[in-house]
């Protein structure tokens, strides 16, 4: 009696799966992504369930991926494979455990292929739209829509620059140019101001403001020309740059504005020495930022430039 109720439940399997062969496919039957993933460097959850059968084997194979459409397979990168254990429904048939299911992932956890493309995303300065699909054995795929990243402000930084001749006399010129660049965009038009310090980088005076348009990049400022006074005292000064001078872009870091010249004004013999340039220095102390910020818009010493 046992052998024959063993035999119909095969016979029944056997009839099932013919007559309905998505019986014998474990599939997703539904999976929910994040509205939005913030940062994927943190834990992110994905809840997902299943639905069918499989005939003599209690095993499946899930895998989840990051894709740029729902269902599509032919632009997507794995994040997770991973087998799933089938419980035994009688008769060799086998069904995936019911309910809601869930698998949590973060950057340093996901396939190694996937990690590049998460990286991306997270440096990139606004919010990217993907989909993240789930599918069993290769069979039908569930996707679901999550923005991935958040919106990241400026961060002006120079990048380079010269100063040419650094060494003049009273009354001399020298030519100044910049580079300034920001990966991610600033909303609105800003200035670079160009001060004139002492060795000590102690404010003498605001020489000027060079407009930076809205935007991201490199803006360039070619080589411009800086004519000092007859009377400016001879000795060792210093050209500041401030980027933003008027803080009117909100930037990821306001600490690494400030760049420097340094400048050499000698008498007038020893001018035939001063065929040189000097390179602009990027890693300017943080006080000095911030003290030539704060003294922009004082009124100058006078007597350092020509007037115009």
């Amino acid at each position: 009696m046992t052998q024959s109720k063993a035999l119909a439940a095969s016979l029944l399997a056997l009839s099932l799966f013919a007559a309905s062969p998505a019986l014998a496919q474990v599939q997703v039957l539904s999976m929910t992504a994040p509205t939005t993933i913030p940062n994927p460097y943190n834990i992110f959850t994905i809840n997902y369930t299943l639905t069918g059968s499989k005939f003599g084997l209690a095993t499946a194979q899930i895998r989840f991926y990051l894709s740029t459409t729902r269902t599509g397979t032919g632009s997507r990168v794995q994040l997770h494979s991973g087998q799933i254990l089938l419980g035994s429904a009688g008769g060799g048939l086998y069904r995936p455990p019911a309910g809601t299911q869930s698998i949590s992932f973060m950057r340093a956890t996901v396939d190694f292929g996937a990690q590049p493309v998460l990286d991306a995303i997270a440096a990139g300065c606004q919010p990217e739209g993907w989909f993240i699909q789930a599918e069993v054995d290769y069979g039908i795929v569930q996707g679901d829509d999550t923005l991935i990243g958040t919106t990241k402000p400026p961060d002006f930084t120079f990048t380079g620059g010269t100063l040419s001749p650094a060494t003049i006399q009273p009354g001399g010129t020298t030519n100044f140019s910049f580079d300034l660049y920001s990966r991610c965009p600033a909303n609105s038009a800003s200035t670079v101001g160009v001060f004139l310090a002492d060795a000590n980088y102690q404010l003498l005076s605001y020489l000027g403001g060079i407009p930076i348009t809205a935007g991201s990049g490199t803006w360039s400022l070619p080589a411009t020309p800086l004519t000092f006074s007859p009377a400016i005292a001879t000795g060792s000064y210093t050209i500041i740059l401030l980027a933003d001078v008027d803080g009117v872009v909100p930037e990821s870091n306001e600490n690494n504005n400030a760049g420097a010249f340094s400048l050499e004004i000698v008498p007038a013999p020893l001018s035939t020495l001063a065929d040189d340039t000097t390179p602009l220095t990027t890693d300017v102390a943080v006080p000095v930022d911030t003290e030539v910020r704060a003294a922009h818009g004082a009124a100058g010493v006078d007597g350092y430039l020509q007037a115009r």
